[in-house]
């Protein structure tokens, strides 16, 4: 399915009308945390649901983190029970930020 033309504008280094809402939906959902407005991240959650924008951030999160940090902050908030406690050595900039797969709790 195609989304809504108010999407347009935070599709601009794709072709929009290639843009596919099921095939795509983890860049989609990432694009509009990130820099949606209030009316395209109300579609977001109406059309996927709480439960799979939740799963892609949590992923996201406990992954590779692609999200800027901001964003992390501001949706952690919303999706995340216990945010591990941030180490802000000189250090810890260059460790690994993925947890191992026992430690997630996605």
């Amino acid at each position: 399915m195609r989304l809504p033309d108010f999407f347009a504008d935070l599709f601009k280094n794709y072709d929009f009308d290639t843009i596919d809402d099921e095939k795509h939906y983890k860049m989609i959902i990432k694009t509009v945390l990130s820099r949606g407005t209030l009316e395209q991240i109300t579609w977001l959650f109406q059309h996927y649901g709480k439960g799979k924008v939740r799963e892609v951030f949590r992923e996201d999160y406990y992954g590779l983190r692609t999200l800027p940090e901001a964003t992390r902050s501001l949706w952690e908030l919303a999706f995340i029970e216990k945010p591990p406690q941030e180490d802000n050595s000189r250090a810890s900039r260059w460790r690994c930020r993925r947890l191992s797969g026992t430690e997630t709790e996605i």
